[in-house]
């Protein structure tokens, strides 16, 4: 199993990252870097990097002589080019989080899912999960974890109490010592009749957002597959898009 050792640098990264808005001032500008190493307890030398791979994505500007400030693009609530536990999200959005918990089996995955996670015939932990928010069901997630990747009796465990394996960021860190970098996917919209989500409590017409998503460790090793329902308007995604430049075509 390969191991991925977390950095400082973006475990601070990570930190700074969920507290953008409250690090900010009313003009977004972020506090100097002395007083960032004073409260997170680290180098200017870490601080520095985390600050640079936050400008690196567009969430911060550094402006010479002036300072660090927070991006248009930091703050919107649901940016599709960031990954957010669900429950970060829909607190960031102004609601109470919950989780439900609706099964947890060691199995194997479909086909599409075992392509996707390039483990054909291996066994995966499949969680079936409801988040709510102010105890309404706004997003029905099924994932599904290599089986190799869980250590020891660690898939037992999940299976006997899937609530250990969220946030599942964090659970990939602290429990498999894996870490999510990045994520790819498909986007596309169905109704509610014509998916296999029958958890999902709301009529057959309801509009649904599909998201279909792999996560990946930094040596691009396929570490989690998720599928995540989005029924009716609750929850809004949206974006920033960046003018780039189109090359002409080769003749």
């Amino acid at each position: 199993m390969t191991m991925t050792r977390v950095s400082r640098a973006a475990e601070i990264e990570q930190r700074m990252l969920s507290q953008l808005t409250e690090l900010a001032g009313p003009d977004n500008l972020l506090p100097t870097e002395e007083k960032l190493c004073e409260r997170y307890g680290v180098s200017r030398t870490t601080i520095r990097s985390a600050l640079a791979a936050l400008a690196a994505r567009g969430l911060i500007v550094r402006r010479q002589g002036m300072g660090n400030f927070i991006s248009r693009g930091a703050r919107i609530a649901n940016p599709l080019d960031q990954i957010l536990d669900f429950c970060e999200m829909i607190e960031c959005n102004g609601h109470q989080p919950g989780i439900e918990f609706l099964s947890a089996a060691i199995k194997y995955p479909s086909d599409e899912v075992a392509a996707a996670l390039q483990r054909p015939d291996e066994l995966v932990v499949e969680r079936r999960t409801v988040f709510t928010a102010d105890g309404a069901p706004v997003i029905y997630c099924v994932n599904s974890i290599p089986l190799g990747l869980l250590p020891g009796a660690l898939a037992r465990e999940v299976v006997a109490d899937p609530s250990i394996s969220e946030p599942i960021f964090r659970f990939f860190e602290q429990r498999c010592s894996l870490r999510i970098e990045y994520r790819t996917g498909r986007v596309w919209p169905e109704i509610a009749r014509d998916i296999q989500a029958f958890e999902l409590a709301c009529t057959p017409t309801t509009p649904v957002l599909v998201i279909d998503e792999v996560g990946y460790s930094i040596d691009d090793q396929p570490l989690l597959h998720s599928t995540e329902f989005y029924p009716g308007r609750f929850i809004a995604f949206e974006l920033v898009r960046r003018r780039g430049v189109c090359s002409s075509p080769k003749t």
